[in-house]
C-alpha cells in the first residue's frame, strides 16, 4: 500500500476539520527562556497567499456604527464622508460640513416683516382719512355765512310815482292804495297821499329751511316792535295798524326770504307825511 504525499487541492475536505476549515500547523513548544518562533510568512500546506480583495467603495462593514448624517458630529468627531453634494445646504440646526460655507442668515422674520408692512399700510390709510376729515372741517368751518341784506332806511330814489315789485321795496317807501297780498304796489312820495309805509325788514339766510308760519309771525311782530320805536311824533295823528308780510311755503321754495313790517291806515290814502325818522 503506497502513501500519497501530494498536497490537497484547495477546497479538498482532507485534513480539514468538520467545519471545512484547514487546521493550523502544529509546532513544538518553545524551550524555557526562549521566545516563540514567529509565524511563517507562507501559508501552510504550500498554499499561496490570496491577493488583497478589492474593496467596494460603497461597502459599509457595520451600518450601525456609522454616524447619522442628519445629526451634528459629537465628541469632536468629523463626518466620515469626504464631501457633500454640490449645492447641498445643511438641514435646519445642522452644522455645515468641513469646507462648506454657512448659508446666509435670513434677514429678519418674514412673518414679522409682513406684519410691519400691513401695519404701515393701515397707519397710512388712517392718516389719509384724518387729512380728508381735517380738510372737510376746515371747508365747512370757513364757509361764509349767507349774506343778510337789510334795506336801508332811505326810500328808493327815482321818479315817483312808479310801480315797484315787492322784492324791491326799501325801508321808508310809501305806497298808495296798498294791498299786502299783491306782488306789486304803487310807490309814491311820502309827502303825498298814501295808505302805507314800509318801516322794517328782515331777510333770512338763503340756506335756512322754512321756519314755519308761527315762527314767521312771531318774527314779524318782533321786527315791527323795533321799527315802531323809530316813528316820528306825527304818527300820533293817525290811527295806524301794523301789517306783517312774510313768505309762504311756496314762495320760500322759490327763494323768498323777506319779512316786511308796514304801518297802514284802515282805508283811503289819508297819510300825507313821512312817519319814519331818518
Amino acid at each position: 500500500m503506497s502513501q500519497d504525499n501530494t498536497p490537497p487541492r484547495d477546497g479538498s475536505p482532507r485534513d480539514q476539520d468538520k467545519d471545512g476549515v484547514p487546521p493550523a500547523p502544529k509546532s513544538p513548544p518553545p524551550a524555557a527562556g526562549e521566545q516563540p518562533p514567529a509565524a511563517p510568512l507562507t501559508p501552510p500546506s504550500g498554499l499561496q497567499a490570496d491577493p488583497a480583495p478589492e474593496l467596494d467603495p460603497d461597502f459599509v462593514p457595520d451600518p450601525g456604527s456609522q454616524p447619522d448624517p442628519a445629526l451634528p458630529p459629537t465628541g469632536g468627531q468629523a463626518p466620515s464622508y469626504a464631501s457633500e453634494y454640490p449645492g447641498h445646504q445643511p438641514y435646519p440646526g445642522q452644522q455645515p460640513y468641513p469646507g462648506q460655507e454657512s448659508p446666509p442668515e435670513p434677514h429678519g422674520d418674514p412673518v414679522k416683516r409682513q406684519r410691519l408692512v400691513i401695519g404701515g399700510i393701515v397707519v397710512g390709510v388712517l392718516a389719509l382719512i384724518g387729512v380728508v376729515i381735517w380738510v372737510l372741517l376746515n371747508l365747512l368751518g370757513t364757509r361764509p355765512e349767507a349774506a343778510v341784506t337789510t334795506p336801508s332806511a332811505t326810500a328808493t330814489p327815482g321818479p315817483l310815482p312808479r310801480d315797484a315789485n315787492s322784492k324791491d321795496y326799501q325801508v321808508g317807501d310809501c305806497f298808495a292804495d296798498f294791498d299786502p297780498n299783491a306782488s306789486e304796489a304803487r310807490a309814491v312820495a311820502c309827502d303825498t297821499e298814501h295808505s302805507a309805509q314800509l318801516i322794517g325788514v328782515h331777510v333770512y339766510p338763503g340756506d335756512d329751511s322754512f321756519p314755519g308760519t308761527n315762527a314767521l309771525r312771531d318774527k314779524g311782530r318782533e321786527v315791527c316792535k323795533a321799527a315802531v320805536a323809530k316813528l316820528t311824533p306825527a304818527a300820533d295823528n293817525y290811527v295806524l295798524l301794523q301789517q306783517n308780510v312774510y313768505p309762504s311755503t311756496t314762495s320760500w321754495d322759490r327763494g323768498d326770504r323777506r319779512l316786511d313790517c308796514f304801518i297802514v291806515v284802515d282805508s283811503g290814502n289819508t297819510i300825507k307825511e313821512d312817519l319814519l325818522q331818518k
